[in-house]
């Protein structure tokens, strides 16, 4: 048991310790101390958790001497804060509110209460909003009303909306009449009867999940976007969509001699476009995503290889970055309830593709869909491997849309680039198309 509590103190110091580190170098950076004109560092913050730990082991047979030091804290907080901030004239209080939340940690360390990873979660949040302290400020200070408006629409969306849909699907057999008007053609519907049109809650959860997905997408080009260069730039667009990025840089190929940097930027478009596309269907068959991962994985590396195969030696003097439209709006539900429209029109043509051709007909028809993109025809492939497909069936199905689609950019950047911009982009998709196979050992 004295061992364990010993554990328990030696993290929370670390926790402590990792938390006022962020602090001191960020007040450093800023050339700025405290009210009081001493940094709050490291020593500060590992002295908090190290408390708030103490007062959590005490808890259990010593409540009153563990509420004693709670509010003994908190009323140094409060004290130091009311006199440096009159001293100071500046009210903010994100280093007092952080230290508190550091307290609080170190107490939840010692007593249980949440699983530990949980808690190292709670601080590694903080550490990141405070690390990134200016750049939200930044977001919020570059927020006008009509993202505002669009917030609050998603949160309808996404809150309002969302939970008071049936969560049960609808087939031809709930449509009224139109057994009748079959028949009156001739037509028996006995095999498509239980063809599933539209489940309401897993349709509006897919468009919950895109406008959240370009929401991310939004607050990291208003946070990292802006004057980052090329890197930065072509990561951002790749996540909002690789496909419109590819084509941009197509375009930008004949005007701009330096390939290699466009070059790099398109294939690290493609590798972020991989991980919002894992956002998007997690939520949908954690276990597809799962058996997907290695896949991704391959995928990910080939690209990132790629991109640094072509990686010019001095980012800053290559000229190259990727323009994102500054008076865009955080997301719009238009294009949302488009890719809805367009995930309904798969989803139905791939049941009937594989109600009467088997998978043969599923995997042509998938392939087909790829041509438009990847991100709704791979939630169709999530949603049928829960029971219609297996999950072999919905990982070669996913390699068959992707090699589709990369071939589909391909034929955009011919159609729209430089000749011998599309030839290097071709001859590297073409290897990591036949590398993305490799993907099926795992299974």
């Amino acid at each position: 048991m004295e061992l364990n509590a010993a554990f328990k103190l030696m993290i929370a110091i670390a926790v402590g310790a990792a938390i006022g580190l962020e602090r001191e170098i960020h007040q450093k950076n800023d050339h700025h101390k405290n009210r009081s004109g001493a940094l709050i560092g490291m020593r500060t913050f590992a002295l908090t958790t190290l408390l708030g730990s103490i007062a959590g082991l005490l808890n259990t047979q010593q409540f009153v001497l563990s509420s004693i030091i709670s509010a003994t804290f908190l009323l140094l907080i409060t004290i130091n804060y009311a006199i440096s901030s009159y001293i100071s004239r500046d009210t903010g209080i994100t280093t007092e509110l952080a230290a508190a939340i550091s307290y609080v940690v170190g107490f939840l360390i010692a007593i249980d209460f949440l699983p530990m990873p949980i808690v190292l979660s709670i601080a590694v949040v903080l550490m990141l909003i405070l690390a990134y302290k200016d750049q939200v400020k930044n977001v919020v200070e570059e927020l006008h009303v009509r993202e505002l408006k669009a917030l609050l629409s998603y949160a309808i969306i996404a809150v309002v909306i969302l939970p008071f849909l049936p969560n049960i699907p609808i087939t031809l057999d709930h449509i009224p009449y139109i057994n009748e008007l079959f028949r009156s053609y001739g037509t028996d519907l006995k095999m498509w009867r239980t063809l599933e049109l539209i489940n309401p809650f897993k349709t509006w959860l897919i468009v919950a999940i895109i406008t959240g997905v370009d929401l991310v997408g939004y607050i990291l080009s208003k946070m990292f976007g802006k004057g980052r260069g090329l890197i930065i730039s072509s990561l951002i667009g790749g996540f909002v969509s690789s496909t419109a990025t590819t084509q941009s840089l197509a375009i930008q190929s004949k005007k701009n001699a330096d390939l290699n940097s466009l070059l790099t930027a398109a294939f690290m478009a493609t590798c972020a476009s991989y991980f919002s596309l894992l956002l998007v269907i997690m939520p949908l068959n954690p276990l597809f995503t799962f058996t997907l991962l290695p896949t991704i994985v391959i995928l990910f590396i080939s690209f990132g290889i790629a991109s640094v195969m072509f990686l010019p030696l001095d980012l800053k003097e290559s000229g190259a970055e990727i323009n994102h439209p500054q008076n865009k709006a955080i997301f719009s539900i238009k294009p949302a309830l488009i890719f809805t429209v367009l995930f309904i029109l798969i989803k139905i043509t791939s049941s009937v593709a594989l109600m009467a051709f088997g998978n043969r007909g599923f995997l042509f028809t998938a392939a087909f869909a790829g041509l438009t993109g990847v991100d709704a025809i791979t939630i169709n492939i999530a949603d049928f491997s829960k029971s219609v497909i297996n999950l072999k069936t919905a990982v070669f199905a996913f390699i068959i849309v992707n090699a589709v689609n990369l071939l589909a950019k391909t034929f955009y950047i011919i159609v729209q680039g430089k000749r011998e911009f599309a030839m290097k982009y071709g001859i590297m998709v073409a290897i990591i198309i036949l590398l993305s196979f490799a993907g099926l050992m795992f299974l």
